[in-house]
C-alpha cells in the first residue's frame, strides 16, 4: 500500500464545516482524520480561479451540473459523473459555464482545511490580489 495514514472513522454529514468563497460555498467533510481530506463545493463562479498548483494529489468528482476543468492547458467540459484525476504540482482551475455545479473533492498529502479556511478570511476580509498570493503560497500554492 501506500503509507499514507487514514483513521477508521464515519463522519455524519451533519458535522461538515461551512466554508464561504465569493462564489461557491465549501463543506469541510472528512479533516483530521489523516493524510486524506473530502470537501464538497457549490459554486457559480463563471470564470473560475487562476490556474494554481499545489503540493497536493486530487480527485474531484462532479456531482451535480457542467463544469470545466482547466487541465493541460485546455478546457474539458462534464457533467455529472465527470473525473478528475489531479498529480500535485499540475497547473489547473475549475469553472462553472452557467448555472450552478456541485463537486466533490478528495485531497491526498498536504491538507486543503487550512487553506480554505485561510483564503475564506482573506476574501471576507477584502484581501487584494497580491494578499491572496502572499496567503496561498504560505501553503504551498502557486497562483498563476
Amino acid at each position: 500500500m501506500t503509507g499514507l495514514s487514514i483513521d477508521a472513522v464515519v463522519i455524519p454529514g451533519d458535522l461538515a464545516e461551512r466554508v464561504d468563497y465569493p462564489d461557491d460555498t465549501i463543506w469541510l467533510r472528512a479533516v483530521g482524520h489523516g493524510e486524506i481530506q473530502v470537501a464538497d463545493y457549490t459554486s457559480t463562479d463563471w470564470d473560475g480561479p487562476p490556474a494554481r498548483s499545489h503540493p497536493r494529489d486530487e480527485v474531484q468528482i462532479v456531482v451535480d451540473g457542467e463544469v470545466e476543468f482547466l487541465l493541460g492547458g485546455s478546457w474539458h467540459g462534464g457533467g455529472a459523473g465527470t473525473v478528475q484525476l489531479l498529480p500535485h504540482g499540475v497547473p489547473h482551475s475549475v469553472r462553472v459555464p452557467a448555472g450552478t455545479a456541485r463537486i466533490m473533492q478528495v485531497s491526498i498529502g498536504s491538507p486543503y482545511d487550512g487553506f480554505a479556511r485561510d483564503m475564506a478570511r482573506h476574501f471576507a476580509a477584502g484581501a487584494s490580489m497580491a494578499q491572496i498570493v502572499e496567503a496561498a503560497g504560505r501553503h504551498g500554492v502557486q497562483l498563476g
